[in-house]
C-alpha cells in the first residue's frame, strides 16, 4: 500500500532584506559624536552607539525626532491612537488628523511631520490639517523615507 503525500503549498518570496540608507548612517555618526560630547568624562569607545533604521514608521519617526533634536529643534512624537481597554476601543480626545510629528524650528517656525510607510496614504482630516497648517504659515510633510526628510528639512 502507497501513501500519497499532500502537495506542498507554494512559498511567498521573501523580502529584500533592508539596505541601510548613507543618510541613516550619517544620524548614527551624528548621535553618536553627540553623545561624546555630552558625557566628556567617558572614553568614546565605551559609548555605545545607536541603532537606527527608516523601515518602519515607528522607526522612520524615532529617526526624524533625532535630527530634529540634533538640529537645536524642539520636536516631539505625538501619540493620538486610541485605547483599547475592556473590550471596548476607546477614542483619543485629540483632534482628528494631527501629525506624527511636531516640531519646532530655529526661530519658532512651525513644522508638522506626517509619517507614512508603505501604501499607507493620508486620510482626509490628516489632508484638513495640512491644509490649516499651511494656511496659518507653518510647514508641514509628509515623510516616507528619511533621506528625503533630511533634505527637505535642511533646505529650511
Amino acid at each position: 500500500m502507497t501513501f500519497q503525500l499532500p502537495p506542498v503549498p507554494a512559498r511567498k518570496k521573501p523580502k529584500a532584506p533592508y539596505k541601510k540608507p548613507a543618510e541613516v548612517k550619517d544620524l548614527e555618526q551624528l548621535l553618536w559624536e553627540d553623545d561624546c560630547r555630552r558625557h566628556p568624562s567617558v572614553d568614546p569607545k565605551y559609548i555605545a552607539r545607536r541603532a537606527m533604521r527608516d523601515d518602519t514608521a515607528n522607526r522612520l519617526t524615532a529617526c526624524i525626532v533625532a535630527y530634529a533634536k540634533l538640529n537645536s529643534c524642539f520636536a516631539s512624537r505625538l501619540n493620538n491612537t486610541g485605547i483599547y481597554r475592556n473590550g471596548k476601543y476607546t477614542r483619543s480626545t485629540s483632534r482628528r488628523g494631527l501629525p506624527d510629528i511636531l516640531i519646532t524650528g530655529k526661530g519658532g517656525q512651525s513644522i508638522f511631520v506626517e509619517v507614512k510607510a508603505g501604501r499607507d496614504r493620508m486620510s482626509q482630516y490628516q489632508e484638513r490639517v495640512r491644509d490649516d497648517q499651511q494656511q496659518a504659515g507653518g510647514k508641514y510633510y509628509t515623510a516616507r523615507d528619511f533621506g528625503s526628510f533630511k533634505q527637505w528639512f535642511d533646505s529650511l
